[in-house]
């Protein structure tokens, strides 16, 4: 397959902003707003194909598995921000881990020409020590970058299941891939600027990707986050209220059970529903694994 940058959707210009350098701040403002719904819409037809993803994380991390977000740039932060953010939100440890081409402390500072080693790619995964209880997610807008091309192609002779996600069709990153997420919502309206429309649909899809696993892995019940660690006052705040909203309970109650369960919020949720003592709240909670969706 040929490697030709130019002839990529990302790299296309976009007709209805071919005159951006002469037009109203306000008229911008509004042809990024509108082009803005196309993101929507492409997550909205690839939906099958991330489901697909899903369901492999999930049964990535329900075996001991990690799943790792592999990427270069733009779409190496945006794997970042959400591996790292699964750790405030669901209280995850080691089960999303973002690689980033670069190695940077300063992500004002990231070498840019990391991303065009497919050795460092396969090097910095390989350092990981992964095996066929992971799962293995390259990003990458383009679908061309060295940088995760080499590591996914170095994970699959592991035997490691792989995916990308992808702003482009028929890529070389999707040819070396077990499971393709194509995410194509047309031309930039800055030519080739993928943290645009290419960066929102992949948020989207990582969003997705995240939160329904650790839905589906039990770490919310009912819409409320119940894994949210107690690490400063407005975690811990926001856990009281979290169980007031869930039981009925009162603030007081709530924390009173929150104080007996050291802000344990799922041990305090089924003492509140199942008025029951800590003993037993923790006796019911090691029957259940640990998803207390399955008992209340």
């Amino acid at each position: 397959m040929e490697d030709n940058l130019m002839t990529l959707t990302t790299e296309e210009r976009n007709p209805r902003t071919m005159d951006m350098s002469h037009m109203e701040a306000g008229e911008i403002a509004a042809v990024m707003n509108e082009e803005d719904y196309r993101c929507a819409a492409a997550v909205k037809e690839a939906l099958p194909q991330i489901v697909n993803v899903i369901d492999t994380c999930i049964s990535t991390i329900s075996g001991g598995g990690r799943v790792f977000f592999i990427g270069a740039a733009h779409s190496g932060y945006l794997g970042l921000l959400d591996g790292y953010e699964t750790n405030a939100t669901f209280g995850t440890e080691n089960q999303f881990i973002p690689i980033v081409a670069g190695h940077f402390s300063d992500i004002m500072k990231t070498e840019g020409g990391a991303e065009d080693s497919a050795e460092s790619g396969k090097a910095d995964l390989e350092a990981y020590g992964i095996d066929e209880k992971d799962y293995c997610i390259g990003l990458s807008a383009s679908g061309r970058t060295p940088y995760p091309i080499g590591a996914l192609t170095y994970a699959r002779k592991c035997g490691t299941r792989t995916a990308a996600i992808i702003n482009n069709y028929d890529t070389l990153l999707g040819r070396v891939v077990d499971d393709v997420v194509e995410l194509v919502a047309g031309a930039e309206v800055i030519t080739g600027s993928t943290r645009l429309k290419a960066g929102t649909c992949m948020k989207m899809a990582l969003n997705m990707i995240t939160t329904v696993t650790m839905v589906k892995l039990g770490k919310v019940y009912s819409n409320l986050m119940i894994e949210v660690p107690p690490v400063s006052d407005k975690m811990r705040k926001r856990l009281l209220y979290i169980l007031q909203q869930a039981s009925g309970c009162t603030k007081e109650r709530a924390k009173e059970l929150m104080e007996e369960t050291e802000y344990d919020i799922k041990l305090a949720l089924l003492m509140a529903k199942k008025s029951i003592g800590l003993e037993q709240a923790i006796k019911v909670f090691e029957e259940c694994g640990g998803d207390i969706n399955r008992v209340i």
